[in-house]
Protein backbone atom coordinates (compact mmCIF):
# COMPACT_ATOMS: atom_id res chain seq x y z
CA UNK A 1 0.00 0.00 0.00
CA UNK A 2 1.18 3.56 -0.57
CA UNK A 3 2.55 5.31 1.95
CA UNK A 4 0.57 8.67 3.06
CA UNK A 5 2.68 11.54 3.80
CA UNK A 6 0.99 14.95 4.81
CA UNK A 7 2.26 18.11 5.00
CA UNK A 8 1.09 21.39 6.49
CA UNK A 9 2.65 24.73 7.02
CA UNK A 10 1.86 27.06 10.21
CA UNK A 11 -0.43 30.04 9.59
CA UNK A 12 -0.62 29.11 5.81
CA UNK A 13 -3.78 28.45 3.98
CA UNK A 14 -5.64 25.12 4.22
CA UNK A 15 -5.26 21.95 2.58
CA UNK A 16 -7.77 20.36 -0.06
CA UNK A 17 -8.55 16.49 -0.43
CA UNK A 18 -10.40 15.76 -3.62
CA UNK A 19 -11.40 11.88 -3.74
CA UNK A 20 -8.67 11.21 -5.96
CA UNK A 21 -6.54 11.96 -3.89
CA UNK A 22 -8.63 10.11 -0.67
CA UNK A 23 -8.77 6.91 -2.31
CA UNK A 24 -5.05 6.40 -1.71
CA UNK A 25 -5.20 6.74 1.73
CA UNK A 26 -7.16 3.50 1.82
CA UNK A 27 -6.48 -0.23 0.79
CA UNK A 28 -7.32 -1.37 -2.48
CA UNK A 29 -11.16 -2.18 -2.81
CA UNK A 30 -11.66 0.19 0.26
CA UNK A 31 -12.89 3.05 -1.17
CA UNK A 32 -16.03 3.85 -2.63
CA UNK A 33 -16.56 6.85 -5.09
CA UNK A 34 -20.24 7.16 -4.52
CA UNK A 35 -19.95 7.56 -0.56
CA UNK A 36 -16.51 9.46 0.31
CA UNK A 37 -17.88 10.94 3.39
CA UNK A 38 -18.51 7.52 5.14
CA UNK A 39 -15.23 6.61 4.72
CA UNK A 40 -13.33 10.00 5.29
CA UNK A 41 -15.19 9.15 8.97
CA UNK A 42 -13.46 6.54 9.36
CA UNK A 43 -10.28 7.58 8.62
CA UNK A 44 -10.66 10.86 10.77
CA UNK A 45 -12.02 7.79 13.72
CA UNK A 46 -8.71 6.58 13.49
CA UNK A 47 -6.30 9.48 13.29
CA UNK A 48 -8.49 11.94 14.81
CA UNK A 49 -6.24 12.12 17.94
CA UNK A 50 -3.33 13.02 16.08
CA UNK A 51 -4.86 15.29 14.12
CA UNK A 52 -6.20 16.99 17.25
CA UNK A 53 -2.63 16.92 18.79
CA UNK A 54 -1.19 18.89 15.84
CA UNK A 55 -4.21 21.11 16.30
CA UNK A 56 -5.54 20.95 12.65
CA UNK A 57 -9.09 21.15 12.30
CA UNK A 58 -10.50 19.27 9.78
CA UNK A 59 -14.02 20.02 7.48
CA UNK A 60 -15.60 17.84 4.54
CA UNK A 61 -17.33 20.05 1.75
CA UNK A 62 -20.61 18.63 0.86
CA UNK A 63 -20.63 20.46 -2.70
CA UNK A 64 -16.93 20.33 -3.75
CA UNK A 65 -16.92 16.44 -2.52
CA UNK A 66 -13.36 17.09 -0.64
CA UNK A 67 -11.35 16.99 3.03
CA UNK A 68 -10.12 20.19 4.45
CA UNK A 69 -6.96 19.92 7.07
CA UNK A 70 -6.23 23.34 8.08
CA UNK A 71 -3.35 24.16 10.26
CA UNK A 72 -3.04 26.47 13.45
CA UNK A 73 -0.85 27.59 15.71
CA UNK A 74 0.87 24.45 16.54
CA UNK A 75 4.06 22.07 14.69
CA UNK A 76 5.04 18.64 14.94
CA UNK A 77 4.54 15.51 13.81
CA UNK A 78 2.41 12.82 13.87
CA UNK A 79 1.81 8.94 12.65
CA UNK A 80 -1.02 8.08 10.30
CA UNK A 81 -3.23 5.17 11.01
CA UNK A 82 -4.57 2.59 8.14
CA UNK A 83 -8.61 2.61 9.16
CA UNK A 84 -8.45 -1.32 8.36
CA UNK A 85 -6.16 -3.06 11.10
CA UNK A 86 -4.50 0.21 12.68
CA UNK A 87 -0.72 -0.28 11.51
CA UNK A 88 0.88 2.69 10.87
CA UNK A 89 1.05 3.98 7.32
CA UNK A 90 2.83 7.49 6.96
CA UNK A 91 2.96 10.75 8.83
CA UNK A 92 1.26 14.26 8.84
CA UNK A 93 3.51 17.11 9.56
CA UNK A 94 2.82 20.37 10.27
CA UNK A 95 5.71 22.57 10.05
CA UNK A 96 6.98 25.99 10.77
CA UNK A 97 7.66 28.70 9.07
CA UNK A 98 11.17 29.60 10.32
CA UNK A 99 12.17 26.04 8.90
CA UNK A 100 12.88 22.83 11.28
CA UNK A 101 17.09 23.95 12.05
CA UNK A 102 15.88 27.13 13.26
CA UNK A 103 13.28 25.71 15.86
CA UNK A 104 16.00 23.90 17.29
CA UNK A 105 18.03 27.05 17.36
CA UNK A 106 15.31 28.75 18.98
CA UNK A 107 14.54 26.42 22.07
CA UNK A 108 18.69 26.79 21.91
CA UNK A 109 18.85 29.89 22.66
CA UNK A 110 16.00 29.99 25.36
CA UNK A 111 17.60 27.53 27.14
CA UNK A 112 14.77 24.72 26.75
CA UNK A 113 12.56 26.84 28.95
CA UNK A 114 9.86 25.65 26.67
CA UNK A 115 10.00 22.28 24.90
CA UNK A 116 7.85 19.94 22.39
CA UNK A 117 4.80 18.21 23.61
CA UNK A 118 4.95 14.39 23.14
CA UNK A 119 1.48 12.30 23.10
CA UNK A 120 0.77 10.44 26.41
CA UNK A 121 2.00 6.99 26.17
CA UNK A 122 3.16 6.59 23.15
CA UNK A 123 7.08 8.18 23.62
CA UNK A 124 9.17 8.61 26.18
CA UNK A 125 9.62 11.52 28.61
CA UNK A 126 12.05 14.21 27.26
CA UNK A 127 14.31 16.49 29.94
CA UNK A 128 14.98 19.86 28.94
CA UNK A 129 14.90 19.21 25.49
CA UNK A 130 17.19 15.85 25.97
CA UNK A 131 16.11 12.58 24.43
CA UNK A 132 16.98 9.06 26.01
CA UNK A 133 20.61 7.76 24.88
CA UNK A 134 19.22 5.29 23.63
CA UNK A 135 17.92 7.24 20.40
CA UNK A 136 21.36 6.87 18.96
CA UNK A 137 22.49 3.31 20.26
CA UNK A 138 21.64 1.65 16.81
CA UNK A 139 24.07 4.75 14.69
CA UNK A 140 27.12 4.41 17.41
CA UNK A 141 27.25 0.51 17.52
CA UNK A 142 27.14 0.43 13.82
CA UNK A 143 29.84 3.37 13.44
CA UNK A 144 32.08 1.44 15.96
CA UNK A 145 31.51 -1.78 14.04
CA UNK A 146 32.11 -0.41 10.55
CA UNK A 147 35.56 1.28 12.07
CA UNK A 148 36.73 -2.23 13.22
CA UNK A 149 35.75 -4.22 10.59
CA UNK A 150 39.55 -4.48 9.23
CA UNK A 151 41.38 -5.08 12.82
CA UNK A 152 43.37 -2.55 12.25
CA UNK A 153 46.69 -2.53 14.42
CA UNK A 154 47.73 0.48 16.39
CA UNK A 155 50.43 1.79 15.13
CA UNK A 156 51.42 3.72 18.12
CA UNK A 157 54.37 5.86 18.76
CA UNK A 158 55.56 5.22 22.20
CA UNK A 159 58.55 6.69 24.14
CA UNK A 160 59.99 3.78 26.54
CA UNK A 161 63.59 3.19 28.04
CA UNK A 162 65.00 0.16 26.77
CA UNK A 163 68.44 -2.02 27.41
CA UNK A 164 69.53 -2.13 23.66
CA UNK A 165 69.68 0.39 21.10
CA UNK A 166 66.30 -0.25 19.51
CA UNK A 167 63.87 1.68 17.17
CA UNK A 168 64.42 5.55 17.37
CA UNK A 169 66.88 6.07 19.75
CA UNK A 170 67.10 9.51 21.41
CA UNK A 171 71.17 10.07 21.57
CA UNK A 172 70.87 13.78 23.00
CA UNK A 173 69.33 12.33 25.75
CA UNK A 174 71.39 9.58 25.88
CA UNK A 175 74.68 11.55 26.17
CA UNK A 176 73.10 13.90 28.92
CA UNK A 177 70.91 12.05 30.63
CA UNK A 178 72.54 8.18 30.96
CA UNK A 179 75.90 8.08 30.25
CA UNK A 180 77.40 10.77 32.57
CA UNK A 181 75.44 9.01 35.55
CA UNK A 182 76.81 5.69 34.56
CA UNK A 183 73.67 4.24 33.09
CA UNK A 184 75.19 3.24 30.04
CA UNK A 185 72.54 0.89 29.02
CA UNK A 186 69.55 2.86 29.29
CA UNK A 187 68.74 4.14 25.95
CA UNK A 188 65.57 6.52 25.21
CA UNK A 189 63.71 4.97 22.33
CA UNK A 190 60.56 5.54 20.05
CA UNK A 191 59.23 2.57 18.85
CA UNK A 192 55.68 1.53 17.01
CA UNK A 193 53.58 -0.15 18.98
CA UNK A 194 51.58 -2.40 17.13
CA UNK A 195 49.07 -4.06 19.14
CA UNK A 196 45.27 -3.87 18.94
CA UNK A 197 44.90 -2.30 22.59
CA UNK A 198 44.77 1.69 21.95
CA UNK A 199 42.99 4.14 23.91
CA UNK A 200 40.63 4.73 20.91
CA UNK A 201 39.70 0.74 21.51
CA UNK A 202 39.35 1.56 25.25
CA UNK A 203 37.28 4.04 25.30
CA UNK A 204 35.13 2.09 22.64
CA UNK A 205 34.80 -0.83 25.40
CA UNK A 206 33.89 1.35 27.67
CA UNK A 207 31.03 2.97 25.36
CA UNK A 208 29.61 -0.58 24.78
CA UNK A 209 29.41 -1.35 28.46
CA UNK A 210 27.79 2.07 28.47
CA UNK A 211 25.33 1.51 25.73
CA UNK A 212 24.45 -2.46 26.83
CA UNK A 213 23.31 -1.18 30.35
CA UNK A 214 21.38 1.75 28.66
CA UNK A 215 19.55 -1.19 26.52
CA UNK A 216 19.11 -3.03 29.47
CA UNK A 217 16.08 -0.90 30.15
CA UNK A 218 12.02 -2.13 29.53
CA UNK A 219 11.34 1.30 28.24
CA UNK A 220 13.62 1.01 24.80
CA UNK A 221 11.14 -0.47 22.10
CA UNK A 222 11.71 -3.96 21.38
CA UNK A 223 12.84 -3.17 17.73
CA UNK A 224 15.74 -1.25 18.81
CA UNK A 225 17.01 -3.77 21.16
CA UNK A 226 16.84 -6.42 18.90
CA UNK A 227 18.58 -4.55 15.89
CA UNK A 228 21.19 -3.83 18.60
CA UNK A 229 21.75 -7.15 19.17
CA UNK A 230 23.71 -8.82 16.78
CA UNK A 231 25.80 -5.04 17.01
CA UNK A 232 26.93 -5.61 20.83
CA UNK A 233 27.84 -9.34 20.10
CA UNK A 234 29.64 -8.54 17.07
CA UNK A 235 31.92 -5.96 19.20
CA UNK A 236 32.08 -7.96 22.17
CA UNK A 237 34.18 -10.46 19.65
CA UNK A 238 36.68 -7.70 18.25
CA UNK A 239 36.90 -5.72 21.63
CA UNK A 240 37.51 -8.94 23.49
CA UNK A 241 41.08 -8.46 24.06
CA UNK A 242 41.03 -4.51 24.82
CA UNK A 243 40.94 -3.40 28.05
CA UNK A 244 38.61 -0.97 29.31
CA UNK A 245 38.37 2.57 30.03
CA UNK A 246 35.90 5.26 31.25
CA UNK A 247 33.71 6.52 28.47
CA UNK A 248 35.25 10.20 28.10
CA UNK A 249 34.13 12.99 25.87
CA UNK A 250 36.81 14.76 26.30
CA UNK A 251 39.34 11.92 25.43
CA UNK A 252 37.53 11.28 22.62
CA UNK A 253 38.10 14.70 21.42
CA UNK A 254 41.58 14.52 21.62
CA UNK A 255 42.48 11.54 21.28
CA UNK A 256 45.50 10.67 18.70
CA UNK A 257 44.53 8.76 15.70
CA UNK A 258 47.53 7.39 13.51
CA UNK A 259 47.23 9.45 10.36
CA UNK A 260 47.01 6.71 7.92
CA UNK A 261 43.13 5.09 9.85
CA UNK A 262 42.18 8.55 10.68
CA UNK A 263 39.33 8.74 8.52
CA UNK A 264 38.22 5.36 9.22
CA UNK A 265 38.05 6.54 13.19
CA UNK A 266 36.40 9.98 12.51
CA UNK A 267 32.65 8.85 12.51
CA UNK A 268 32.69 6.47 14.66
CA UNK A 269 34.26 8.62 17.18
CA UNK A 270 31.78 11.72 16.28
CA UNK A 271 28.98 9.11 17.02
CA UNK A 272 30.40 8.05 20.55
CA UNK A 273 30.61 11.97 21.87
CA UNK A 274 27.14 12.42 20.25
CA UNK A 275 26.19 9.43 22.29
CA UNK A 276 28.10 10.13 25.38
CA UNK A 277 26.81 14.00 25.57
CA UNK A 278 23.00 12.93 24.88
CA UNK A 279 21.06 14.87 21.52
CA UNK A 280 18.39 17.69 21.83
CA UNK A 281 15.01 17.08 20.15
CA UNK A 282 15.14 16.51 16.71
CA UNK A 283 12.49 15.83 13.93
CA UNK A 284 14.70 13.06 12.55
CA UNK A 285 14.63 11.58 15.37
CA UNK A 286 10.84 11.52 16.27
CA UNK A 287 10.40 10.79 12.42
CA UNK A 288 12.37 7.83 12.95
CA UNK A 289 10.65 6.40 16.12
CA UNK A 290 7.20 7.48 15.11
CA UNK A 291 7.26 9.49 18.25
CA UNK A 292 4.15 12.11 18.18
CA UNK A 293 5.40 15.60 19.16
CA UNK A 294 3.88 19.14 19.03
CA UNK A 295 5.00 22.72 19.55
CA UNK A 296 2.68 25.57 20.15
CA UNK A 297 3.93 28.20 18.06
CA UNK A 298 2.42 30.91 20.24
CA UNK A 299 3.63 29.71 23.26
CA UNK A 300 7.15 29.45 22.08
CA UNK A 301 7.14 33.16 20.48
CA UNK A 302 5.31 34.55 23.89
CA UNK A 303 9.10 33.07 25.70
CA UNK A 304 11.34 34.07 22.90
CA UNK A 305 9.72 37.75 23.09
CA UNK A 306 10.30 37.06 27.42
CA UNK A 307 13.63 35.97 27.24
CA UNK A 308 14.88 38.79 25.03
CA UNK A 309 12.97 41.42 26.86
CA UNK A 310 14.49 40.28 30.05
CA UNK A 311 18.21 40.37 28.48
CA UNK A 312 17.32 44.22 27.58
CA UNK A 313 15.91 44.82 31.28
CA UNK A 314 19.26 43.78 32.40
CA UNK A 315 21.76 45.53 29.96
CA UNK A 316 20.23 48.92 31.06
CA UNK A 317 19.42 48.33 35.07
CA UNK A 318 15.72 47.69 34.85
CA UNK A 319 12.99 45.67 37.34
CA UNK A 320 11.29 43.17 34.76
CA UNK A 321 8.62 41.41 35.60
CA UNK A 322 6.87 38.57 33.62
CA UNK A 323 3.68 36.25 33.26
CA UNK A 324 5.66 33.50 32.29
CA UNK A 325 7.74 33.59 34.73
CA UNK A 326 5.06 34.19 37.32
CA UNK A 327 6.38 37.09 38.60
CA UNK A 328 3.66 39.13 36.85
CA UNK A 329 3.23 42.98 38.45
CA UNK A 330 -0.54 43.61 37.53
CA UNK A 331 -3.04 41.51 37.93
CA UNK A 332 -7.03 42.10 37.22
CA UNK A 333 -8.61 39.80 39.56
CA UNK A 334 -12.07 39.43 37.83
CA UNK A 335 -15.37 39.07 40.57
CA UNK A 336 -18.77 37.93 41.03
CA UNK A 337 -20.79 38.30 37.87
CA UNK A 338 -17.00 38.40 35.64
CA UNK A 339 -15.72 35.49 37.40
CA UNK A 340 -15.71 33.66 33.90
CA UNK A 341 -13.35 35.66 32.63
CA UNK A 342 -9.68 34.78 33.36
CA UNK A 343 -6.90 37.15 35.74
CA UNK A 344 -6.06 39.10 33.25
CA UNK A 345 -2.17 40.36 33.52
CA UNK A 346 0.29 41.57 30.93
CA UNK A 347 2.69 39.59 29.11
CA UNK A 348 5.80 41.35 30.21
CA UNK A 349 6.53 44.74 32.67
CA UNK A 350 9.96 46.40 32.06
CA UNK A 351 10.12 49.58 34.71
CA UNK A 352 13.23 52.19 35.62
CA UNK A 353 12.69 54.94 37.15
CA UNK A 354 9.64 56.88 36.30
CA UNK A 355 9.09 54.44 32.87
CA UNK A 356 7.36 51.29 32.54
CA UNK A 357 7.07 49.35 29.70
CA UNK A 358 3.79 47.09 29.09
CA UNK A 359 4.71 44.30 26.14
CA UNK A 360 1.60 41.96 25.18
CA UNK A 361 2.52 39.30 22.91
CA UNK A 362 0.22 38.15 20.15
CA UNK A 363 0.96 35.26 17.60
CA UNK A 364 -1.23 35.85 15.49
CA UNK A 365 -1.55 38.18 11.52
CA UNK A 366 -3.16 41.31 12.50
CA UNK A 367 -0.53 43.23 11.40
CA UNK A 368 0.07 41.64 8.46
CA UNK A 369 -3.82 42.14 7.83
CA UNK A 370 -4.33 45.85 9.58
CA UNK A 371 -1.38 46.81 6.89
CA UNK A 372 -2.41 45.38 3.68
CA UNK A 373 -6.51 46.61 4.68
CA UNK A 374 -7.09 42.98 4.44
CA UNK A 375 -8.64 42.59 7.91
CA UNK A 376 -12.22 41.07 8.32
CA UNK A 377 -14.55 42.25 10.86
CA UNK A 378 -14.29 39.28 13.24
CA UNK A 379 -10.62 40.40 13.14
CA UNK A 380 -10.74 44.16 13.57
CA UNK A 381 -13.41 42.90 16.85
CA UNK A 382 -10.35 41.12 18.42
CA UNK A 383 -7.36 44.01 17.69
CA UNK A 384 -10.00 46.39 19.42
CA UNK A 385 -9.67 43.89 22.12
CA UNK A 386 -6.52 43.64 22.90
CA UNK A 387 -6.00 47.46 22.32
CA UNK A 388 -8.43 47.72 25.38
CA UNK A 389 -6.70 45.06 27.25
CA UNK A 390 -2.94 46.60 26.96
CA UNK A 391 -4.91 50.27 27.67
CA UNK A 392 -6.08 48.32 31.40
CA UNK A 393 -2.74 47.47 31.64
CA UNK A 394 -0.96 50.38 31.00
CA UNK A 395 -4.09 52.47 32.97
CA UNK A 396 -2.92 50.53 36.23
CA UNK A 397 0.55 51.95 36.03
CA UNK A 398 1.64 54.73 38.22
CA UNK A 399 4.51 55.70 36.11
CA UNK A 400 4.86 58.86 34.70
CA UNK A 401 5.93 57.83 31.41
CA UNK A 402 4.17 55.03 30.34
CA UNK A 403 4.40 52.46 26.69
CA UNK A 404 2.49 49.76 25.91
CA UNK A 405 3.06 47.49 22.91
CA UNK A 406 1.56 44.94 21.27
CA UNK A 407 4.64 42.84 19.36
CA UNK A 408 3.43 40.12 16.48
CA UNK A 409 5.49 37.57 14.54
CA UNK A 410 6.71 39.03 11.42
CA UNK A 411 5.20 36.80 9.22
CA UNK A 412 6.97 38.21 5.78
CA UNK A 413 10.40 38.35 6.83
CA UNK A 414 10.38 41.48 4.11
CA UNK A 415 7.65 43.21 6.24
CA UNK A 416 8.38 45.08 8.95
CA UNK A 417 5.52 46.92 10.56
CA UNK A 418 5.74 49.44 13.18
CA UNK A 419 3.19 52.47 13.91
CA UNK A 420 2.45 54.27 17.38
CA UNK A 421 -1.62 54.21 17.56
CA UNK A 422 -1.88 56.85 20.58
CA UNK A 423 0.61 59.42 21.73
CA UNK A 424 -0.80 61.20 24.64
CA UNK A 425 1.37 63.98 26.57
CA UNK A 426 0.12 66.22 29.57
CA UNK A 427 1.71 67.44 32.68
CA UNK A 428 0.58 63.94 34.74
CA UNK A 429 1.46 61.26 32.03
CA UNK A 430 3.43 60.37 28.63
CA UNK A 431 1.67 57.62 27.24
CA UNK A 432 2.69 55.81 23.91
CA UNK A 433 0.46 52.78 22.38
CA UNK A 434 2.81 50.37 19.66
CA UNK A 435 2.20 48.33 17.32
CA UNK A 436 5.72 46.12 15.68
CA UNK A 437 6.66 42.96 14.65
CA UNK A 438 9.58 40.75 14.94
CA UNK A 439 11.42 37.91 13.71
CA UNK A 440 12.74 35.15 15.89
CA UNK A 441 16.21 36.77 15.32
CA UNK A 442 17.71 37.60 18.48
CA UNK A 443 19.29 41.11 17.15
CA UNK A 444 16.09 42.01 15.52
CA UNK A 445 14.11 41.38 18.60
CA UNK A 446 16.34 42.87 20.57
CA UNK A 447 16.88 45.93 18.44
CA UNK A 448 12.95 46.08 18.27
CA UNK A 449 12.87 46.30 21.96
CA UNK A 450 15.75 48.71 22.57
CA UNK A 451 13.67 51.31 19.74
CA UNK A 452 10.34 51.01 21.44
CA UNK A 453 11.82 52.05 24.75
CA UNK A 454 13.84 54.87 23.27
CA UNK A 455 11.40 55.50 21.02
CA UNK A 456 14.02 55.64 18.15
CA UNK A 457 11.89 54.78 15.48
CA UNK A 458 10.64 57.21 13.12
CA UNK A 459 7.09 55.20 12.89
CA UNK A 460 6.96 55.53 16.67
CA UNK A 461 7.60 59.45 16.82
Amino acid sequence: MKRINITLTEFDEPKIFSIDKLKYWFSSGKFDKRYPLEYVKKWIHTNGKYLDFLGISYAWDEEKQCLILSPTNKIGLAPLKNPYGGKIYGSIVVKPRVGWIKIYEILELINWKYQPQFLKDEEPIISDGVLPRWFKAIDTLEAMNKSLNLFMRGLERKNIEKRIPVGSVNWTAYSTKSVPYGKYDHFSTIISDYSFDLEIHRQFKGILRLLINDLSSQKVPFKIRTQAKHLIVSLERKLKSVGYSKPDAKKLREIKIPHFYRSVYEVAIKKCIDYLTQSKFSLIAGEYYGLPWSIEMDRLFEYWIEYWAYKFAKQIGAKFYSDIKGNSKIHFINLINWKSLKIMKPDIVIEKDTKALLIDVKYKKHLDYLEYGRASSRILDEHRHDLHQLLSYIGSSDKKEKIGALIYPKIDASFYGAATLINYCNTKTNLDVILTNVSFEPEDTLKTIQTIWYRENTFFA
